[in-house]
């Protein structure tokens, strides 16, 4: 019996082979085309005839919905051999943070539990972390699963396991530390590169400061949302004479674009021919001529310039 510790324990009834698992050669990554909990239910349903050993949501819920010493159905020829992981979303899609991190925590655990090699395979005769399109036929023929910009992402998930399993120093980007026998905040900070103190407070850990193997650790706090960019103010804000605050954002703004040579000096409040060749020059970056690009903005160069 093999349950991963810190996934979220779902067992179906039906759709997987009891003691069904000969070896584990490694980890084959999917994608649902469809939702989450859609997903949870159709595995429940006898008619699907599919499974997965676990599965991520968007926002980086993982459930295991099959003992890993038993078969999932999720990859035909592949079942007997290998984990498979199903990840919300549909084709053309990558994954998101919180997915690649939930992947990474699933083949860090693979390498502990089954020696499973923390690296990339595009071969079912090799080990690692693969995918469903590499089986071809034998597999299913399920070529577009999980997709190319998948498949792109799948040398990240190996690095971020590594960080997880110790084989590896933490980079910046790091945004999870899954907690191994013998930790503490203490040396966890050491790892990553964060105050013990900080990491206790991401986390709401208070006094006596206990943590668990298998528990999940943030190690940076969630990005600040981006600033909403400003609303239009109107065509009338722009032309000779006018003079405000939005003829500086604007010039501010195309300065940071890379159209500051149109400027001797400024930007500034007041209107000038170098607003105006800025303006035209941008506008026909974009590939617009004639009256779009009049070197007067409109909403929609307004809204490209501060996205």
């Amino acid at each position: 019996m093999a349950r991963m510790p810190g996934a979220e324990w779902r067992p179906i009834s039906v759709n997987y082979t009891d003691g069904g698992q000969a070896e584990v050669r490694g980890v084959v990554v999917h994608i649902m085309a469809g939702t989450f909990e859609g997903t949870d239910s159709w595995f429940r349903n006898r008619a699907a005839k599919a499974s997965s050993h676990f599965g991520t949501s968007k926002t980086g819920r993982l459930r295991q919905w099959v003992d890993t010493a038993d078969r999932a159905w999720a990859q035909a020829g592949g079942n007997p051999s290998w984990l498979s992981v199903e990840n919300e979303g549909k084709g053309g899609d990558t994954l998101t943070e919180a997915q690649l991190d939930a992947n990474a925590r699933v083949l860090a655990w693979a390498n502990e539990k089954y020696g499973v090699p923390l690296q990339v395979t595009h071969s079912t005769s090799g080990r690692g972390l693969g995918y469903h399109a590499m089986g071809g036929s034998a597999w299913g023929g399920h070529t577009s699963c999980p997709g190319p910009r998948i498949v792109a992402q799948l040398a990240e998930i190996v690095r971020r396991a590594k960080v997880i399993a110790g084989d590896a120093p933490a980079e910046t980007g790091a945004t999870i530390y899954t907690v191994r026998d013998g930790d503490t905040l203490s040396s966890i900070g050491a790892k990553v590169g964060v105050p013990w103190q900080k990491l206790a407070t991401l986390n709401k850990i208070t006094a006596p400061y206990t943590i668990r193997p298998g528990q999940v650790l943030k190690t940076k706090a969630a990005p600040a949302p981006m600033p909403k960019p400003p609303a239009y103010p109107g065509r009338d804000k722009f032309g000779p004479g006018k003079r405000n605050k939005y003829v500086t954002q604007l010039g501010e703004a195309l300065v940071a674009k890379g159209y500051g040579r149109f400027y001797d000096v400024g930007p500034g409040p007041s209107w000038s021919d170098a607003d105006r060749d800025a303006v035209r020059a941008y506008q026909r970056a974009q590939g617009w001529a004639g009256s779009d690009a009049d070197g007067y903005p409109g909403p929609e160069m307004w809204r490209r310039l501060f996205a």
